[in-house]
């Protein structure tokens, strides 16, 4: 994973940057594996501070996600959460792009038994492959 820092308005230290590393390493391999880049700013403003992370990934995704609090290392913490449940989501999108939760799929066992004895002819199955490729276009 490559990773960029930015720090405005605030001196850049190290200690921040490896602590941000690590949360958003962990956080980002759980649900992926393509190579990523993440841009990481963190930034001051009066007594909020506020951590910014724009992630791109080679499966072609893209978050942004951001924070403002009052300590530096809670902004990171919370912002690692928001950052769990976009990734979350993302992939739960993917996992069910084909097949709904909301859609029954197959038929109930009695119904199955109904169509099991049923004697299939060859025109039959030309009829249904021809109605299929007009539905797809």
């Amino acid at each position: 994973m490559l990773f960029r820092f930015a720090f405005k308005h605030m001196k850049s230290s190290e200690a921040l940057q490896e602590y941000a590393k690590n949360k958003i390493n962990t956080e980002v391999l759980k649900f992926s594996t393509k190579p990523i880049e993440a841009y990481v700013t963190f930034s001051v403003d009066k007594h909020n501070h506020q951590v910014t992370c724009a992630i791109s990934g080679g499966d072609g995704f893209s978050f942004n996600v951001e924070h403002v609090c009052d300590d530096m290392y809670g902004s990171i913490d919370h912002l690692i959460d928001k950052l769990s449940s976009q990734l979350k989501k993302h992939k739960d999108k993917l996992k069910d792009h084909k097949f709904p939760k909301n859609r029954e799929m197959f038929a109930s066992t009695e119904t199955d038994y109904e169509y099991a004895n049923v004697e299939v002819d060859a025109s039959d199955i030309l009829k249904f492959e021809n109605s299929l490729r007009r539905k797809m276009g």
